[in-house]
């Protein structure tokens, strides 16, 4: 089929140009890391059983997914243990005890939030768990230039609906990033052309440091205490750490830990207090998502119509994230004339750059 859209065109999908926020925040960050993804759609090549990474992030992730669809999540995790069973041991060295301290997180979360059995997601009536979402943009009348997102979780509460997103960091961030954050203008902008009267969205972050585990202190002298020294935990752990350590957690002395600590317990309404997980939701103005729509479109243009042909002429734009992007060895190496097709070869495969949008549980059970 010919190419009917202006330029090159950078992804056609049936006739249809598709542009994902992910492609759109790519061509803002770094044109050549923009080149290697979807100009030239490289993907790392699999080498071992770390090619599809057991990291905290994407583990706690999938929890959560199988947890609000309605499956479970406990059998996920069995899944992903013996994958990470089959690991060499210094590759468990490397990532920790990930089994342990990841089923401990979730049993936290859930106790957080208030999880059971009558009530399960605590108020909330689940639509849909990675939802897949297309809408025309403003400017195509004949509904072929789209926008795809995927979110994580569309439910309703007694408030009306929203659009969530898990976010796992290593400290909880500031309000600056949800209040610039183009992806939630644009999910709730597709999410209400299909339908969806979306009221805002909703960052559910988790922090995938684990709580501390008590240990004693001065352990077999006559010295022996409760170690509470930079000690940073939830209730959940610190009582099951005073059980296993054979201290009984109704003694006055550890009450006013566990009432402090039993005080960071979500409650809507309530000041959020927690070390670890917190949950920000925000409204969108129609001006607003407008005005990001409006940018978006501008983005969309400039990397489809990019003459993605003239290689070496592709801008670089350097920053700190260079140092964890998959093609920076890539970049490097063609930037001071290496042998790069030496390095394509040996760390590059090729494949479709928005296979994400297919069944995300398939590829983490695999």
């Amino acid at each position: 089929m010919a190419n009917k859209f202006r330029g090159p065109a950078l992804y056609i999908d049936d006739g249809r140009r598709i542009t994902t926020h992910s492609m759109l925040k790519q061509m803002a960050r770094c044109p050549k890391a923009m080149q290697y993804k979807y100009a030239e759609r490289l993907k790392p090549r699999l080498l071992t059983m770390r090619d599809k990474p057991l990291h905290r992030g994407s583990w706690f992730h999938s929890l959560l997914q199988e947890h609000y669809a309605g499956r479970s999540w406990k059998a996920m995790h069995a899944a992903l243990t013996a994958k990470y069973n089959e690991l060499f041991d210094e590759e468990k060295e490397a990532l920790g005890d990930l089994p342990t301290e990841l089923a401990a997180l979730m049993k936290s979360y859930l106790w957080h939030y208030g999880y059971d059995k009558s009530d399960p997601y605590h108020g909330w009536d689940v639509l849909g768990t990675e939802v897949t979402l297309e809408c025309p943009w403003p400017d195509s009348p004949d509904g072929t230039d789209i926008y795809r997102c995927r979110v994580d979780i569309l439910y309703q509460d007694e408030w009306g609906v929203w659009i969530g997103d898990h976010k796992t960091h290593k400290s909880l961030p500031d309000t600056t990033f949800r209040l610039l954050d183009a992806a939630s203008p644009l999910y709730i902008w597709c999410a209400r052309e299909n339908g969806y009267d979306v009221r805002g969205f909703v960052w559910n972050y988790i922090r995938t440091k684990p709580p501390t585990i008590p240990k004693l202190a001065y352990a077999g002298t006559a010295r022996e205490r409760l170690s509470l020294s930079a000690i940073e935990t939830d209730y959940p752990t610190f009582y099951r750490g005073l059980k296993a350590l054979g201290l009984d957690p109704n003694n006055d002395q550890y009450q006013p830990e566990l009432e402090r600590l039993y005080e960071q317990r979500w409650e809507h309404g309530k000041p959020q207090s927690s070390s670890f997980f917190r949950r920000d939701s925000l409204e969108k103005t129609d001006e607003m998502i407008a005005r990001v729509v409006a940018v978006s479109m501008k983005t969309r243009d400039r990397l489809h119509e990019y003459d993605w042909e003239d290689r070496d002429m592709v801008e670089r734009s350097p920053d700190r994230s260079c140092t964890w992007c998959s093609f920076n060895a890539l970049c490097e190496t063609e930037l001071f004339d290496g042998n790069a097709l030496m390095l394509r070869q040996r760390q590059f495969t090729t494949g479709d750059p928005l296979d994400y949008y297919q069944d995300r549980r398939e590829v983490d059970l695999t």
